[in-house]
C-alpha cells in the first residue's frame, strides 16, 4: 500500500519577526473494524499481516537510528508485512513518520496498566502526541499479565482518555483471556499466543466484538543453522540450537494460520521481526532473543522466505500488500549443502534433511542435475504443507538445487546451493543506505546518520563459506565516518558490541558506520548540537561542520588470510533528497528485498 500526507504550520512572532514555529504532518484515512469481516482501511478490506518488535538493534541497542529503522521497515514490507505492533511502550515518532510514508500500519502500545492516574495520563500523553499520525490505526492499553486480575480496574479509565483525546480510532488490550471486564471495556478483543479454537469460542461468545491475534508465533530460530532441535510449537524455550527450518510451527493453528486464516479476524502481529537484546529461550549463555525472521543485526534467517512465500508472493494483488508482485513466484532452499561429517549430530551420515519454501504448488529437488522428487506445496491458509520436505536426501559435493513449478509443471523460480570450497577472499557491501533495500542512495551528514556494512567470507566462487567464522576488522580510510560497533547475529556472542573487531557467524559479520559531521544541518541547529552535546559526537559534527563539501566515507575491512575490501558509503547535505523521510516518502508501493 501506498500513503499520502499533508502538514499544518503554526508560527509565533513578535515585533522582531518569528520566534518560534512548528510544523505537524498528519494525513486523512478511514477505518473500520467489523466482529465478522475484519479491517477496513478506506472502505476497503484489509488484512493485518504484522509483526511485532522490540526497539533494539545489534550494536546500537535501544539508540536505534532512523536510517536504521527505515531498514527495519522496509525488511518488515519485503515479507509481506503491512502493520507494526510497538510492544511495549510508545515508540520513536520518527519510526511512526516512516510508517506514515510508507504506508504500513500501526498498533501504537501503552506501556503501564492499572486504575492509577498516573497511568492514565500517560495513555493520554501517548495519545495526544501520535494522534495525528495516519499510520496509527488503533490503541493497545497494555501486554499479557499486565493487562489481567486486577490491572483490568484500569480498563474504563483509560477508555474514556483514549477516545475523548480521539475518537477516531478503537482500543485493544494484548490479553490471555476474554468475557471479562476488559474484554469487555476495550473495542477490539486482542489476543497473544492463543489458538484458533480460543479465537472461534470468542467469537461466539461475543459475536459483535472484533478479534485481533495482537501477538502470536514464537517459532525460534538461529540463522542458518542446519541442525539441532526443530521448533514445532509457540515458545518451547528450550536451550538447544534452534535449526533454521521452524514452518510446522509457523503455520499452525496455534501460530500464524490461528488468526491468518479466520476470515473475522482483523490480523495477526507475530512475535517477533527481529531478534532483540535479552529475553532468550531460557536463561543461560544466549544474550539476545531468537524470535526473529531476522537476527539481531538484520540478516534474514530462512523464516523469512517462509513468510515472503506465504504473505507477499502468496496473496493476491491489492491493498494489503505492500506492493504488488503480479503473480511471480520464488523458492528457497532451508539448509546448506555442506557435507554431513561437517555436522557433530549427522557425523557419519550418508544422507541430509532438506527443507524448501515456495509460493509455487510443487517443488523438485536436484542433486548435481539428479532428481530426488517432487513435494507439494500448499498455502497455510489452505491447510499444513506449506514447505517441500525430504528427509534423506543422499549426500555428494556439488550442487543442490530446488526448482519451482507452477500448476501445470513448468518450472518458474530456481534456488541454489553449493558445496564450499576453502575461504577464500572478503567481501564487503552496504546494505543501507542502499537503494536495493529501500533505504536510499546516501547518508545525510547530520551528526547521527547510521550506515549498514556486510562483511562477507566467501569461497573460490563467491558464495559465502557458510561455515566461516574468521575474525573480521572494520576501520574508516577517510571520509567523515566512524565505526560505532560490530556484531554477527549469533545469540550467544557475549563479545563487546563497539569493538571494530567481530568474528563471521556463518560467513557474516555487521558494522555500524556514524556519520561524523553535521554539514547537512542549519548552521543554528549545529551551533544548538555544539552545546547540548557537549562532549559528545555531536558537537565534534558541529565543529567539523565548516565544511559542507559531501566527502564520501571510505570503509576497510580485513581478516587474516585475505586481501582487505574497501567500500564507498555516498553521503550528502541534501535533506529534501537523502533525509530518511524523504527516502521513505519515496520507497511507498515500491519493490523492496532484504
Amino acid at each position: 500500500s501506498s500513503s499520502s500526507s499533508s502538514s499544518a504550520a503554526a508560527a509565533a512572532s513578535s515585533s522582531d519577526g518569528v520566534v518560534d514555529a512548528v510544523s505537524t504532518t498528519h494525513g486523512f484515512r478511514s477505518l473500520r473494524y467489523d466482529a465478522d469481516a475484519g479491517f477496513f482501511l478506506n472502505q476497503r478490506h484489509f488484512k493485518v499481516r504484522g509483526f511485532c518488535d522490540h526497539n533494539s538493534f545489534a550494536v546500537v541497542g535501544m539508540a536505534v537510528p532512523p536510517r536504521v529503522d527505515l531498514f527495519r521497515a522496509q525488511a518488515l514490507r519485503a515479507l509481506g508485512g503491512n502493520g507494526r505492533r510497538m510492544s511495549h511502550n510508545p515508540p520513536a515518532t520518527s519510526t511512526l513518520d516512516i510508517y506514515d510514508r510508507l504506508g504500513v500500519v500501526v498498533m501504537d502500545e501503552n506501556r503501564l496498566f492499572a486504575n492509577s492516574s498516573k497511568y492514565v495520563a500517560n495513555m493520554g500523553a501517548l495519545v495526544r502526541r501520535d494522534r495525528n499520525h495516519p499510520s496509527v490505526v488503533i490503541w493497545s492499553f497494555c501486554n499479557e499479565a499486565g493487562c489481567e486480575g486486577w490491572r483490568e480496574r484500569g480498563g474504563p479509565r483509560f477508555q474514556e482518555v483514549a477516545h475523548r483525546l480521539d475518537g477516531s480510532r478503537p482500543t485493544l488490550a494484548n490479553m490471555f483471556t476474554f468475557d471479562d471486564l476488559l474484554s469487555h471495556t476495550v473495542d477490539v478483543q486482542g489476543f497473544s499466543h492463543q489458538s484458533r479454537q480460543k479465537l472461534d469460542a470468542c467469537h461466539a461468545r461475543l459475536p459483535d466484538k472484533p478479534i485481533y491475534m495482537s501477538e502470536c508465533c514464537s517459532c525460534n530460530t538461529f540463522r542458518d543453522e542446519d541442525e539441532g532441535c526443530e521448533t514445532l510449537r509457540d515458545n518451547p524455550h528450550t536451550a538447544c540450537t534452534q535449526k533454521s527450518f521452524n514452518a510446522r510451527c509457523a503455520e499452525s493453528n496455534t501460530a500464524t494460520n490461528a488468526s491468518d486464516g479466520a476470515a473475522y479476524a482483523v490480523g495477526t502481529m507475530v512475535w517477533t521481526l527481529f531478534d532483540y537484546y535479552g529475553e532468550p529461550p531460557v536463561g543461560g549463555f544466549e544474550v539476545s532473543s531468537s524470535y526473529g525472521q531476522y537476527d539481531l543485526c538484520g540478516f534474514p534467517k530462512a523464516a523469512a522466505s517462509w513468510y515472503r512465500t506465504q504473505w507477499l508472493l502468496g496473496v493476491p494483488d491489492g491493498p494489503d500488500k505492500p506492493f504488488a508482485t503480479k503473480g511471480s513466484h520464488e523458492v528457497h532452499l532451508v539448509e546448506s549443502w555442506e557435507s554431513p561429517d561437517a555436522f557433530p549430530s549427522t557425523k557419519g551420515a550418508k544422507t541430509r534433511a532438506i527443507h524448501a519454501y515456495s509460493s509455487a504448488p510443487s517443488v523438485e529437488l536436484l542433486v548435481n542435475g539428479v532428481s530426488q522428487g517432487t513435494r507439494a506445496v500448499t498455502r497455510m491458509v489452505d491447510g499444513p504443507g506449506s514447505y517441500a520436505e525430504w528427509e534423506a536426501v543422499p549426500w555428494e559435493a556439488g550442487e543442490l538445487s530446488a526448482v519451482a513449478k507452477d500448476a501445470v509443471g513448468a518450472p518458474v523460480a530456481k534456488a541454489s546451493r553449493h558445496t564450499n570450497g576453502k575461504p577464500a577472499a572478503l567481501q564487503l557491501s552496504v546494505d543501507a543506505p542502499s537503494p536495493h533495500t529501500g533505504t536510499g542512495a546516501a547518508l545525510l551528514l547530520d551528526g547521527q546518520d547510521a550506515a549498514l556494512l556486510r562483511a562477507s567470507i566467501v569461497d573460490g566462487a563467491g558464495r559465502v563459506a557458510h561455515l566461516a567464522s574468521s575474525n573480521v576488522t572494520f576501520r574508516v580510510v577517510s571520509g567523515p565516518g566512524r565505526i560505532q560497533g560490530t556484531h554477527n547475529g549469533d545469540v550467544h556472542s557475549h563479545l563487546p558490541n563497539d569493538s571494530p573487531t567481530y568474528p563471521a557467524y556463518h560467513g557474516l559479520v555487521r558494522a555500524v558506520v556514524r556519520v561524523t559531521s553535521a554539514a547537512g544541518r542549519p548552521a543554528a541547529e549545529r551551533a544548538l548540537l555544539a552545546k547540548i552535546d557537549v562532549r559528545g559526537p555531536l558537537a565534534a559534527a558541529a565543529r567539523a561542520a565548516a565544511d559542507t563539501t559531501a566527502t564520501p566515507i571510505v570503509v576497510e575491512a580485513s581478516s587474516p588470510g585475505f586481501a582487505p575490501a574497501r567500500v564507498t558509503i555516498p553521503t550528502s547535505t541534501d535533506l529534501a533528497a537523502d533525509g530518511v523521510m524523504a527516502v521513505a516518502a519515496a520507497g511507498a508501493g515500491k519493490s523492496v528485498r532484504i
